[in-house]
């Protein structure tokens, strides 16, 4: 598992909106490229996210208005890193797959990077 950075000064901030996916964390949380800082914003959570986020070295952000605009905005706030990325807590995306948008931005070419999933298998989702 890589270790989760919780420096104040972190390469690349990860906000990883969070509602009762305790399930979903250790799997993402080990996923998060090392020198990143993974900010789970909890919502809600009644499953113990928010303790276990904070045990496998993530930072924490309560945000009590529910909702995942308010979460993304709440870590958005939070963020101190030059580069934000936004990824499901869910386990739907690995978070290492977010590499290449960001070595998108370091190399000047885009000031924001947009991605979208897309099927690879007949009823997958889209």
């Amino acid at each position: 598992m890589n270790a989760v950075t919780t420096s104040p000064a972190p390469d690349v901030d990860v906000v990883l909106p969070c509602l009762n996916e305790a399930g979903a964390l250790p799997w993402v949380l080990a996923r998060i490229p090392a020198g990143w800082r993974a900010l789970v914003v909890d919502n809600g959570s009644t499953d113990g996210s928010a303790d276990l986020a904070r045990s496998l070295g993530a930072t924490v952000v309560t945000e009590p208005r529910r909702g995942f605009g308010a979460a993304c905005h709440a870590g958005l706030t939070a963020a101190t890193a030059d580069v934000v990325c936004f990824c499901d807590c869910d386990a739907s995306l690995d978070p290492g797959l977010l590499t290449p948008f960001v070595r998108e931005i370091r190399a000047g070419t885009s000031d924001l990077v947009l991605g979208r999933r897309r099927p690879r298998a007949r009823g997958a989702w889209p």
